[in-house]
């Protein structure tokens, strides 16, 4: 059977995960060390409360603004805020290779990213339908609740779908709910396990 959604994740696999670069940018911007963002940001709770959806955009910028000094405007946040992540053109590629079906990501992130995406990153943001974000699910992999949310947000059945992702308790949990499940080493790798699977 063909499925009807490929869902893929963001962060180790449509991009390179690089967050030093963030907690650097940011830094800079405010004059402070990397390891001072670092606190405000993930020691604190806050990017983990935005994940989950407890914690928006708006707060996220307050906190960076009224925590660290951040002098800039939101838009110039959101640039920084994606220096974490790096699009990679083979990945995108594979993705183009899939049409005409569906490709919607998944992802484990905050309501900041997700409203930086379609700007800073339109190549990434265009190519999937829906932008699923665990801050919208209300809940973050490997929780059963984000693939029971996605599914039924794609109107698809586990038997439907097929999920990437490079962490391995996440493709676990995934194929224990029927869902066809396969974990990212390389674009190389990812082709020929989407060929075998996808073959008439």
């Amino acid at each position: 059977m063909q499925p009807k959604v490929i869902f893929f994740d963001l962060g180790g696999v449509v991009c390179r995960f690089l967050p030093q670069r963030r907690l650097d940018a940011l830094g800079d911007a405010c004059g402070v060390s990397s390891d001072q963002v670092e606190g405000v940001l993930y020691s604190s709770g806050l990017i983990r409360r935005g994940e989950l959806g407890h914690a928006s955009s708006a707060e996220i910028h307050r906190t960076v603004v009224d925590g660290l000094g951040y002098p800039g405007s939101f838009a110039e946040l959101r640039e920084l805020w994606c220096r974490a992540f790096q699009p990679d053109p083979h990945v995108l590629q594979v993705v183009d290779r899939l049409r005409p079906l569906r490709t919607a990501l998944l992802t484990d992130n905050d309501p900041l990213l997700l409203d930086a995406l379609p700007h800073v990153f339109p190549e990434v943001g265009s190519r999937f339908d829906p932008l699923l974000f665990s801050c919208r699910l209300g809940a973050a992999k490997p929780d059963p609740v984000v693939f029971a949310r996605a599914l039924d947000l794609t109107g698809c059945a586990p038997a439907e779908a097929v999920f990437i992702d490079d962490k391995a308790t996440n493709v676990a949990a995934a194929r224990e709910l029927g869902i066809t499940a396969i974990q990212f080493v390389g674009a190389a790798e990812l082709v020929a396990e989407l060929d075998g699977l996808l073959a008439p």
